[in-house]
Formats: structure tokens, C-alpha cells, sequence
């Protein structure tokens, strides 16, 4: 009887142990788990930022050569040769309409990337913190 209470002692006791270890295993598998989503979706920010600031870069070129072409649009206006004066008027408010629309394309874009850079920061920190944590269990 003492042999087999003996014996049932050593299973259970092997069992637990072995469940205690699979259990701070898959924790840290979940960790891991987490550390690789995190950085799937660091990689994914930094993309699209990259995307984001190459279109500001264009729009900011647009809108640099548009304000160039509304400052050459000016000229004095006469009241002798009314047509050609409302050409001309036509022609600036059309250059500052154009002006108007490159600027607000590029004040999205650079509110889109000071977005963009706060997520990747905010994803950075989560990821370091969890990467500490993941070194500090496996120590």
C-alpha cells in the first residue's frame, strides 16, 4: 500500500511539475507571439510613412512651383483695356486657387505623418517593454 501511495506521489508531483513548466513555456510563446504582431505592425506604420512622405514631398514641390506661379500672375491691373485685365484677373484667381489646393493637400499629408510618427512611437514603446519582459523571464 505504501508503494503505491509512494508511487502516486511521484506521478502527481511529475505531472505538476511538468504542467507548471508548459505553462511558463506558453506564456512566453504568447509573448513572442505578441513581440511578432507588434513588429508586423511597426513595419507596416514605417511603410506607409514612407508612402505618406513621398506624397508630401511631391505636394510640397507642387505647391513651391505654384506659389512661384502665382507671385509671376501679378500685374498691375489697368482700366484702359478691360477684357484683357479680366483675363488676367481670371488667370490670377485661378493660380491661387491652385495654390490654395497643393497647400491643403500638403497640410493633410504632414498632419497624416505627424500622426503616423506618433503610432510608430507608441508601437515602439509597447515593443520594448515587452521585449524586456520577455528577456527578464527568460534569465
Amino acid at each position: 500500500m505504501k508503494n503505491l501511495f509512494l508511487a502516486f506521489l511521484v506521478m502527481l508531483f511529475t505531472f505538476t511539475y511538468t504542467f507548471a513548466e508548459n505553462k511558463s513555456e506558453l506564456k512566453r510563446l504568447k509573448a513572442q507571439q505578441e513581440v511578432l504582431k507588434l513588429n508586423t505592425d511597426l513595419n507596416k506604420l514605417k511603410t506607409n510613412y514612407q508612402k505618406v512622405l513621398a506624397d508630401v514631398q511631391t505636394w510640397q514641390s507642387k505647391a513651391i512651383e505654384a506659389n512661384a506661379k502665382a507671385n509671376t500672375n501679378i500685374s498691375t491691373y489697368s482700366t484702359t483695356d478691360a477684357s484683357s485685365t479680366a483675363k488676367e484677373a481670371k488667370a490670377h484667381v485661378k493660380a491661387l486657387k491652385e495654390v490654395r489646393k497643393w497647400n491643403a493637400k500638403l497640410a493633410c499629408g504632414q498632419k497624416k505623418l505627424t500622426k503616423l510618427e506618433k503610432k510608430i512611437e507608441k508601437t515602439q514603446k509597447k515593443l520594448d517593454k515587452l521585449n524586456k519582459r520577455i528577456q527578464f523571464v527568460n534569465q
